[in-house]
C-alpha cells in the first residue's frame, strides 16, 4: 500500500501549494517542497521496482518504510492544513501549526535516509541481470501443477467437449486456444483432461506440456523438450538459442499440441512463440491464464474460453464425491451438504478445502449443521495454502490496483457492489495515481475492468451501455484481501479483528453492524480518514449524544452514516474540512450556509424526507463532482463574486434530483460539464410561474450532458447520449421527431409513459445511433415501426407491456440486433418475440439472444379486451411450449372469472 500512501500525501501537498480562499496563508517552507519532490521520487521507484528488481525482501522492507513515513507526513500536513482553516477560529491553531512544522523536520531527516536506500536500489536495478540460465531449469523444475486441483472432474464435461472441438477443428493454420479464469476454478485440470484424452493423443503426433509461471526461457524450453525427446545432460548444457532451434526443428512438419499452463505476462508468450512453426497442418497451442489481456495478446482467431463457476448441483456433486467417494449412503445429510456447497460460490478450490474439513468430522446432522454455520470462517493450513495460490493474482497487480482491490474487499456484507458508489469512494480516498486526469471516473472504471480481466472481480450486472453496473468478489479472494488489509494497516473491521492493537492505528474504519456497538470510536482514532457505518436490517431514528464522537475526527476524508437518521444536519460535520465524500440521512432537509467550509467535498449524498433548499454558498464548493439528494433539491442562481463574475462549478458532473424551477439560464450556464441530470417536476404550476418548457429550454446550454432523466417531455440538448422519460403524463405525436433528431442518442428508456391515443407511430423518423431501447409499463396499444427506424439497434427490452395489441414489423430485419429481453409481458408480446427469433434463425443468424421471463404470470395479467381477438388454442400451445400446463391454467382460471369461458 506504499504507492497509495505516497499518492494521497502528494495530493494533500498539492492543496498547500494551490490557492485556497478558505486557508490562512500557509508558510510554504522548504520542508513541504522537499516532501513533494522526494515523494515523487518514491512514487516512480515503487512503479519501477515491481518489474525490475530481483531482491524481493529488500524491496518489501523499503516499501514498508516508505508507506509508514508517507502516512506520518500525511498526518502532519493535513493537521497543519486543518488548523490553518480560516473559519475554525481556534486558540491553539498557531501553536499547533508551529509544532507540526517541527515534526515535519524530523520526517524530512528520515526521508533523506530512505532516499539513500532508494538510490542504492536503483543502482542494483540498473545492473540487474537475469539468473544464470544454466541454473534456471534446476530452479524451476519444481514448478508443477497445483495438486489441490488435480482431480476436479465435476462439471467440466461440456468444457472438455468444447476445447476438444476447438483443438480438432478443420482450420489448417496454427491456432492458439486460450482458457481464462480466476485461480482455483479448474483451468489446469480442464487442460489436463483434454491433454490426456485418447482422441487428442491420436490426433496430434507430438504433445508437450509446460507450466510457465515466472520460469526463465531455458527452463521453458527444457520443460517442453523433456516431453518430446529423451532428456540428456548434453541438452541441459545447451544455450537458449540452441534449445530454441532444437525445439523448432523437432516440431516442424509435425501436427503438434503444446500446452502453456499458467501464463502470467504477455512477455512469456512473446519470447516463446517464435519456436512454434506454422506448417498449415492443424497444430495447436493451448494456453491457460488468469489474465484476459494475456489471452487476447495471443492474437488467436478463436475468442478466449472463459471458465465459469460450478452451479449448485455441480458444487454438491463435487463436495459429495470428495467427502463420501463413489458410495454415498448418508442421504440424511444431503440437504445440509447442499447448503454448505452453495456457500462455496461455485469455486472448486473452495469446495475442496471445505470437503477436506468435512471429511474429518463426524457424519451426523448436528455436526454438519454446526459446521455449516462456520464455513465462511474456516482457517486451516490447507485454507492458507489456497489463499497463497490466489495471492499470486494479488502480487502480480500494479501497485495502484492493489489498493483498489483491497478496498473492494471491505464490502464484506454485500453480495453485490454498486460500481457508482465504489468509483466515487476510490476517487475520494485518492487511490488513482494520475492526479492530473480530469475524468477520474472513467479512469476508475478502466481500473475496475482491469481487475475483471485479471479474474479478481466478478461482473454481476452491466448497464445498457455495456459498462459495469455491479460487481462482486469471491469469498476466498475476499479473505485474502482482508488479510492483506490488516497486514498493511490499510483498513480495520472492528467486528472481525477486535483488538486495541489493531484498532489503535486504523486509518479506515468499516463497521459492518454499527447498531450493535454503543461507542465504537473511543478516543483511539484521531487520525482516521474513513468511517463507514453499515447496518442493513433497519434504519434508526435519532442519534444519541455520545455517538457524535466520530464527527470530531478532524482528518476524515470519507464519512458515511446512512442507517441512522439525524434530526438535523449535524454542525460537527462542518469542522471536517478534509471531507471528500459525505453521505448522511437527515430528517429536516435544511442545508446550512456554512456547507461551503467543506471546500474539498466531491460527493454530497443526503437522504431527506423533503426537497432540500441548497444555499447560495454551495457555488463556492469548486471540487463538487456529484450531488445526490434523494427527494430533490432547489439550486439557487449563483451570486456574483467581488469582481461581478459568478462562480462556476466546472467539476460538477451529476445532480439527482433537481427541482425543475432550478433550470434557469444562470444555473445551467455555470455547471458547464454536467453529464447526468435527473429532474423532478412540480405538477400544476400557477399562472404567474413560468412553464416547464421555459425551464427545460435552458438545457441547450449543457454541452456535455450525456444522461437525462425527466418527468416531463419538452427539450433536449444535442449532446445527449442517454435519456430516461419516466411517468410523463402524455407524449405528443411530435415527440418522436424531437428524439430522432438527437445525433448522439444511444440509450432511450420510456418508463410509465402515456402515449397520445395509446399509439406510437413511426414513419420517416430514424434513430440513427440508438443502440438500446426499453419500454417499461407503457400505456400503449399500437406500436407501428420498421427496421428503417432503428438501423443500429442492438438491445430491445420490453417490460410490463400488458396492453400492446400490435407490435412493429420487420424487427427481424435489424441486422445489428443482438438481444431481446421480455419481462412480465402479455402473451402477444412473447409470441411476437418468439416469431422474430424463429425468422432470424431461418435466415441463418443464430446470434440473436432472446430472453423471456415470468410468462406464467403475464398470461394471467392479460387484459379482458385482448382475449376476444385471440384463439385460445394458439395461446394454449404457446404456453405449453413454455412448460405451462393446461391444468395450471385451469387452476388460475378459478381466480379470474373472465378466463372461465375459455378454459
Amino acid at each position: 500500500m506504499a504507492l497509495a500512501a505516497v499518492t494521497v500525501c502528494l495530493e494533500t501537498l498539492d492543496q498547500i501549494f494551490s490557492p485556497n480562499p478558505y486557508l490562512n496563508d500557509l508558510d510554504k517552507d522548504e520542508n513541504c517542497k522537499f516532501l513533494s519532490e522526494k515523494l515523487s521520487v518514491f512514487q516512480r521507484f515503487l512503479v519501477d521496482s515491481s518489474n525490475k528488481c530481483n531482491d524481493v525482501e529488500m524491496v518489501e522492507d523499503l516499501e514498508r518504510r516508505i508507506r509508514d513515513v508517507s502516512y506520518r507526513a500525511q498526518d502532519y500536513v493535513e493537521e497543519m492544513v486543518f488548523f490553518s482553516w480560516k473559519s475554525l477560529d481556534l486558540v491553539e491553531c498557531y501553536d499547533r501549526v508551529y509544532s507540526t512544522k517541527e515534526c515535519l523536520s524530523q520526517i524530512v531527516d528520515e526521508i533523506e535516509l530512505i532516499e539513500l536506500e532508494v538510490m542504492k536500489m536503483y543502482e542494483q536495478m540498473s545492473c540487474y541481470k537475469k539468473p544464470n540460465e544454466s541454473e534456471c531449469y534446476l530452479l524451476d523444475s519444481s514448478a508443477e501443477k497445483s495438486p489441490v486441483v488435480q482431480d476436479i472432474v465435476v462439471g467440466l464435461d461440456d468444457d472438455v467437449l468444447e476445447i476438444k472441438t476447438r483443438l480438432c477443428s478443420f482450420s489448417s493454420k496454427l491456432e492458439v486456444v486460450t482458457l481464462v479464469g480466476m485461480g482455483g476454478i479448474g483451468k489446469s485440470t480442464l487442460a489436463r483432461m483434454v491433454y490426456d484424452d485418447p482422441l487428442i493423443k491420436y490426433h496430434f503426433s507430438i504433445c508437450a506440456w509446460v507450466t510457465v509461471k515466472d520460469r526463465q526461457m531455458k527452463g521453458l524450453l527444457i520443460g517442453l523438450l523433456d516431453d518430446i525427446v529423451e532428456f540428456t545432460d548434453e541438452i541441459h548444457e545447451k544455450h537458449s538459442e540452441q534449445l530454441e532451434e532444437m525445439l523448432y526443428r523437432r516440431l516442424r512438419f509435425n501436427r503438434y499440441l503444446i500446452v502453456l499452463d499458467d501464463v502470467w505476462t504477455t512477455e512469456n508468450w512473446d519470447r516463446i512463440k517464435r519456436c512454434f512453426s506454422d506448417d498449415k497442418n492443424g497444430s495447436r497451442i493451448l494456453l491457460t491464464t488468469r489474465l484476459m489481456n494475456v489471452a487476447l495478446h495471443a492474437k488467436s482467431n478463436i475468442p478466449p474460453y472463459c471458465l465459469k463457476f460450478l452451479d449448485s448441483e455441480e458444487s454438491w456433486e463435487l463436495l459429495r464425491h470428495k467427502v463420501f467417494g463413489s458410495k454415498h449412503d448418508h442421504l440424511e445429510l444431503e440437504d445440509i451438504g447442499k447448503k454448505i456447497a452453495e456457500q462455496c460460490q461455485g469455486l472448486p478450490l473452495t469446495i475442496l478445502v471445505i470437503a477436506g474439513q468435512l471429511s474429518k468430522i463426524e457424519r451426523t446432522r448436528i455436526c454438519w449443521k454446526t459446521f455449516a454455520k462456520t464455513v465462511g470462517s474456516i482457517v486451516t493450513d490447507e485454507h492458507e495454502k489456497c489463499l497463497d495460490i490466489l495471492a499470486l493474482s494479488y502480487r502480480n497487480l500494479p501497485h495502484h490496483l492493489k489498493a483498489c482491490f483491497i478496498y473492494m474487499c471491505g464490502f464484506v456484507t454485500q453480495t453485490e457492489i454498486r460500481v457508482q458508489l465504489l468509483v466515487r469512494l476510490w476517487i475520494a480516498e485518492g487511490f488513482l495515481t494520475n492526479r492530473k486526469l480530469k475524468n477520474l471516473e472513467k479512469y476508475a472504471e478502466e481500473c475496475l475492468e482491469d481487475l475483471v480481466n485479471r479474474s479478481l472481480v466478478i461482473v454481476k450486472e452491466r448497464k445498457s451501455n455495456g459498462r459495469i453496473k455491479s460487481c462482486a468478489i469471491h469469498d476466498l479472494l475476499q479473505d485474502l484481501g482482508l488479510r492483506e488489509a490488516q497486514k498493511e494497516n490499510f483498513c480495520c473491521f472492528p467486528e472481525l479483528f477486535a483488538s486495541d492493537d489493531t484498532l489503535h492505528c486504523g486509518r479506515r474504519l468499516n463497521y459492518l453492524d454499527a447498531a450493535s456497538i454503543e461507542v465504537p470510536w473511543k478516543p483511539l482514532l484521531p487520525l482516521s480518514r474513513t468511517l463507514i457505518l453499515s447496518y442493513h436490517s433497519r434504519t434508526l431514528k435519532g442519534f444519541s449524544p455520545q455517538m457524535y464522537g466520530p464527527l470530531l475526527y478532524k482528518l476524515l476524508r470519507v464519512l458515511q452514516i446512512l442507517h441512522i437518521t439525524f434530526d438535523c444536519f449535524p454542525p460537527q460535520v462542518l469542522q471536517l474540512v478534509h471531507l471528500r465524500y459525505l453521505a448522511l440521512a437527515v430528517y429536516e432537509p435544511d442545508c446550512p450556509e456554512l456547507i461551503s467550509r467543506l471546500w474539498n467535498l466531491q460527493t454530497f449524498i443526503l437522504n431527506t424526507s423533503h426537497t432540500v433548499n441548497l444555499p447560495e454558498t454551495v457555488w463556492e464548493m469548486e471540487n463538487l463532482r456529484h450531488v445526490c439528494l434523494g427527494k430533490g433539491c432547489f439550486l439557487p442562481n449563483p451570486a456574483s463574486g467581488f469582481n461581478g463574475i459568478s462562480k462556476v462549478l466546472t467539476n460538477l458532473q451529476t445532480i439527482t434530483y433537481m427541482d425543475i424551477a432550478s433550470c434557469t439560464r444562470e444555473v445551467v450556464v455555470n455547471v458547464p460539464n454536467l453529464k447526468k441530470l435527473s429532474i423532478h417536476g412540480r405538477g400544476e404550476c400557477s399562472s404567474s410561474e413560468p412553464s416547464s418548457s421555459y425551464y427545460l429550454s435552458n438545457l441547450r446550454y449543457l454541452k456535455q450532458l450525456c444522461y437525462h432523466k425527466l418527468s416531463s417531455m419538452d427539450f433536449f440538448p444535442s449532446s445527449l447520449k442517454k435519456l430516461v422519460l419516466q411517468r410523463c403524463s402524455s407524449l405528443p405525436r411530435g415527440f418522436t421527431n424531437t428524439l430522432s433528431s438527437l445525433p448522439n442518442l444511444e440509450i432511450l428508456k420510456l418508463m410509465c409513459v402515456k402515449f397520445e391515443q395509446q399509439t406510437w407511430n413511426l414513419t420517416e423518423e430514424v434513430f440513427s445511433n440508438l443502440k438500446y431501447l426499453k419500454l417499461d409499463s407503457p400505456k400503449l396499444v399500437v406500436w407501428d415501426a420498421s427496421s428503417v427506424n432503428f438501423p443500429n439497434l442492438e438491445h430491445l427490452v420490453l417490460e410490463h407491456c400488458y396492453s400492446i395489441e400490435n407490435m412493429p414489423h420487420e424487427i427481424e430485419n435489424i441486422c445489428t440486433l443482438q438481444c431481446i429481453e421480455v419481462r412480465s409481458c402479455c402473451v402477444i408480446v412473447e409470441m411476437f418475440v418468439q416469431r422474430v427469433q424463429e425468422e432470424v434463425k431461418n435466415m441463418g443468424n443464430d446470434s440473436l439472444n432472446v430472453s423471456i421471463q415470468d410468462m406464467a404470470t403475464s398470461f394471467f395479467l392479460l387484459s379482458n379486451e385482448l382475449w376476444s381477438g385471440i384463439e385460445f388454442n394458439e395461446l394454449k400451445n404457446a404456453q405449453e411450449e413454455r412448460g405451462i400446463s393446461l391444468a395450471k391454467m385451469q387452476k388460475f382460471s378459478k381466480k379470474f372469472s373472465h378466463f372461465g369461458s375459455w378454459i
